[in-house]
């Protein structure tokens, strides 16, 4: 998936990653910053869940997920040939 930091669409592939939330409402839901390169997306999750006789108990917490880029097909193949290659002169010297 592509999208950009902080965008609606990876909020909401976020979100629908945390379990338990279908058994609760989803009140809120945003990203709390971070340095960039971290690599770290913090999201602030509020939910509400009918409890006892009615009362509604409402709770806030940080989901916190790490980020990793995604080699491309071809740039993936180029770097297999460059590793196999590095290899086989590391081996020839040796």
């Amino acid at each position: 998936m592509r999208a950009e930091l902080e965008s609606k669409e990876l909020l909401t592939f976020c979100v629908k990653k945390v379990k338990g939330l279908s058994k609760v409402k989803l009140v809120d839901a945003g990203f709390i910053w971070t340095e960039p390169h971290s690599r770290r997306l913090k999201i602030k999750v509020t939910i509400q869940k009918e409890v006892l006789n009615g009362a509604i108990l409402q709770q806030t917490f940080v989901v916190e997920a790490r980020w990793r880029r995604a080699w491309r097909a071809e740039c993936a193949a180029l770097r297999r040939c460059a590793d196999s290659c590095a290899r086989a002169l590391r081996a020839v010297r040796g």
